[in-house]
């Protein structure tokens, strides 16, 4: 047992018999010794407590990498990018339904302007090889122009407009 010696004790500042704390070199009297004793093994105990959760921790996160703060963080990147994608996606399909709208008026104003001209050719009831050929090669032409617009078409960007992520591996 520590043997005591007369001096001021470090929490209630009175001078007694105290005895030293080895690990902070502060001299206690035995009542105040004892409540610093107390309150080292509750940090201690702490400590242990704390090294608990950790190990569980690891071990949880070990065997469920998909639970790591991490792959949250990369899922909150791909929902974001997938989002941007889905507005992009939804502009561009606006933009070409309205460009669709007006293309389709203008074939079938086309249509209807041809249907004219053969109406016309029937009731006429003249007609040879050049009308004929006339007639065909309009109909090839609506044809082409319905199957191939030419004044509309998709063109991908090589610069991307969603930011891209990496995983840096620091030591």
């Amino acid at each position: 047992m520590a043997t005591g010696s007369n001096i001021t004790c470090f929490t209630c500042n009175k001078v007694e018999t105290t005895f030293p704390c080895k690990g902070c070199s502060k001299e206690f009297c035995s009542v105040h010794l004892h409540e610093h004793e107390q309150k080292l093994n509750v940090e201690l105990r702490d400590i242990i407590d704390h090294h608990y959760i950790y190990e569980q921790r690891t071990r949880e996160q070990k065997t469920n990498p998909y639970n790591h703060p991490l792959i949250d963080d990369i899922n909150k990147w791909e929902k974001n990018s997938v989002e941007i994608i889905h507005q992009k996606a939804k502009e561009c399909k606006d933009m070409v339904i309205e460009y669709l709208s007006t293309f389709f008026d203008d074939i079938e104003t086309k249509l209807k302007d041809l249907k004219e001209q053969i109406h016309q050719v029937q009731i006429e009831n003249e007609f040879n090889e050049n009308r004929l050929n006339y007639l065909k090669r309009q109909l090839i032409l609506i044809n082409r122009e319905l199957n191939n617009p030419s004044t509309v078409s998709i063109e991908q960007d090589s610069k991307s407009f969603i930011n891209e992520i990496s995983i840096i591996l620091s030591q």
